[in-house]
């Protein structure tokens, strides 16, 4: 990779390296080398040329080494600030599913429109309930509590109710935090969704304080099913097929 470079490229890798810049802008750029915008343009576009670097979408560069080595769900966290991996991906990633989704979610503050990186599809859900959510060596993720309230909130990006429902069963999830993170979001249907599933999964959790704040209508639980029988408790109208543990 080396071969043919200039100084001013190689400075650009080496000072990326060593600021754990992951995904970079042409302004980071322009500062690392103390030039121009318009000669960090040209030096950009001669990288690229060269494969040192690949173009995210405008504006947005990895180097070619960090994009090889690096798994896309850290790479898709990086690419819009601040977002994190959510949904089927982080189910995936925490191992609560064993179904591989072909698209990496990423939920943002502001709407955006996917891209493609590294043969995958990037979607970009945009959330105004931003919170929950850690930092692990440059991947951004939901905390587990809050991946499963941003599942239901999005269920047809996370497999949908049936395969949500079964990650519950498989998580290890804090009771009290995911009645905070449901509270805080203040959403009654979710609350009545959330305290049925949590219950149904024999889940430690507050069930006096999310149910006073549940839907005072019934709702289904699945709500792209019809049919089902209804849950008082809740005001939940179970739809979803269920099987022994």
């Amino acid at each position: 990779m080396s071969y043919g470079m200039s100084s001013r490229e190689r400075k650009l890798l080496n000072e990326l390296s060593r600021r754990d810049l992951l995904v970079f802008n042409p302004i980071e750029a322009s500062n690392i080398l103390d030039e121009s915008r318009e000669n960090t343009y040209r030096i950009l576009n001669r990288m690229e040329s060269k494969d040192l670097i690949h173009r995210i979408e405008k504006g947005k560069y990895i180097s070619t080494e960090k994009l090889e080595e690096t798994h896309i769900y850290h790479i898709a966290s990086n690419i819009v600030t601040p977002s994190y991996i959510s949904l089927w991906s982080a189910l995936h990633h925490y191992g609560f599913t064993t179904q591989v989704p072909r698209t990496v979610y990423v939920m943002v503050s502001n709407s955006k429109e996917s891209i493609s990186l590294q043969n995958q599809d990037i979607r970009f859900v945009k959330t105004s309930h931003f919170f929950g959510y850690t930092s692990e060596k440059k991947l951004v993720i939901a905390e587990p509590e809050k991946l499963f309230i941003d599942c239901l909130l999005y269920p047809k990006y996370a497999g949908g109710i049936q395969e949500i429902k079964n990650s519950i069963i498989e998580a290890a999830i804090d009771g009290e935090k995911i009645v905070d993170y449901a509270l805080k979001v203040d959403k009654k249907s979710l609350c009545s969704r959330l305290g049925y599933l949590l219950q149904k999964t024999d889940k430690n959790f507050d069930e006096e304080r999310l149910k006073e704040n549940i839907s005072k209508s019934p709702i289904p639980l699945d709500p792209s099913r019809s049919g089902g029988t209804k849950d008082n408790r809740w005001n939940v109208i179970d739809n979803l097929r269920w099987k022994k543990c």
